[in-house]
């Protein structure tokens, strides 16, 4: 089996961009839209007309956020072959997917490491991202090269403009799922391009400002970084966002709620995946006891740890879940923001090995 991902490289102005992602992934985009227009006609009822005409519902939305971004999602559907409606679709399928199907049988765990903490003197960001098992051979490396932005290099789904990743100012940024009772698909802002336009910053106070300034329709979290020792998670529902500075110098999100904002929304997800709760101890208390000293090798640990398994940190399949929900790591990822080196993983970390990846351009 090919444990490396593919490497989508884009570059020029956004439309460009957008259309050279959607020609070079096209059948792997393709597949991603059928997947999840499928899944969500099986599991929610929602069928291709009425998602579509959702999807069509999020253009503005997204145009007044940001319109380069727009001009992105244009080109891939070009690119792609593909309505932009199904394109927005699937850069919307956070929202569908967590406010509506709620699979609640897999989390992601994730944390940063500060330079006091490490042995290096680097900030380090990681996560184990674990997800539906359905797209876990439809993911792809995506590097792109915007004019007049800093560079960025992403893991995500083929289609999707934005997921976890690094820029070239050493912005670093990973995410956890997170469920609330008052999360609803309405036309906003999709999480995807959210994170996208964070990673488009120059800095750290603009990639905060854009997370804390856009209205959500769904809870979320987003640890954001910055190399040289800078780190911040923040914890949104609709509502409110509970801002987590470091502790110890670090940082350490799962799937529930820690947030001192959160008081006034119930917690849906870990109704469902209790195991975030042992999962957030576990690498919050291996990370505190190596301080001073954490490496990416201590970092590959404990995303390694199988504690609770099959929902574990390191996550596998629970076969007796029926497969529209099954989920495990699909990857594992340590972004080193000083060097900007990437490790990652093509599925568990304990089955897989940590590809390194460098790209010149992050050193711009």
């Amino acid at each position: 089996m090919d444990d490396s991902y593919p490497i989508v490289k884009v570059h020029g102005d956004p439309y460009s961009c957008g259309k050279q992602h959607g020609e070079q992934a096209k059948k792997l985009v393709q597949y991603n839209v059928n997947h999840y227009l499928g899944l969500w006609n099986r599991r929610i009822g929602l069928g291709r007309e009425q998602v579509l005409s959702k999807a069509s519902e999020f253009v503005g939305p997204i145009r007044d956020f940001d319109a380069d971004l727009l001009r992105e999602l244009q080109g891939l559907a070009e690119g792609a072959d593909v309505s932009l409606e199904e394109i927005i679709a699937l850069n919307s399928r956070y929202e569908v997917v967590w406010s509506q199907m709620i699979p609640g049988k897999n989390g992601c765990t994730a944390m940063v490491a500060l330079p006091k903490t490490t042995d290096s003197g680097h900030t380090l960001i990681a996560q184990n991202w674990d997800y539906l098992v359905g797209v876990k051979d439809s993911c792809i490396i995506l590097e792109v090269r915007a004019e007049d932005k800093p560079v960025v290099v992403m893991h995500t789904e083929a289609g999707i403009i934005g997921h976890k990743g690094l820029n070239s100012k050493g912005i670093g940024l990973v995410v956890n799922a997170l469920i609330s009772d008052i999360d609803r698909f309405d036309p906003s802002v999709p999480f995807w391009i959210l994170c996208r336009k964070a990673l488009n910053s120059h800095t750290l106070k603009e990639a905060l400002k854009v997370i804390l300034g856009t209205e959500k329709s769904v809870s979320s979290n987003i640890i954001i970084a910055q190399a040289g020792g800078a780190a911040v998670d923040i914890e949104s529902t609709p509502h409110d966002s509970s801002i987590i500075q470091p502790e110890q110098g670090l940082l350490v999100h799962t799937n529930h709620f820690i947030g001192p904002r959160s008081l006034s929304v119930k917690d849906k997800f870990v109704e469902t995946s209790p195991d975030s709760i042992y999962r957030y101890s576990i690498a919050r208390d291996y990370l505190e006891e190596r301080v001073g000293s954490i490496s990416k090798g201590s970092i590959k640990e404990i995303l390694r740890n199988h504690f609770g398994r099959p929902y574990s940190v390191c996550a596998h399949e629970d076969y007796s879940v029926d497969e529209d929900y099954r989920g495990e790591t699909l990857a594992s990822v340590i972004f080193d923001l000083d060097t900007r080196e990437i490790l990652i993983t093509k599925g568990p970390p304990c089955l897989a090995t940590y590809h390194p990846l460098h790209f010149t351009s992050l050193q711009n």
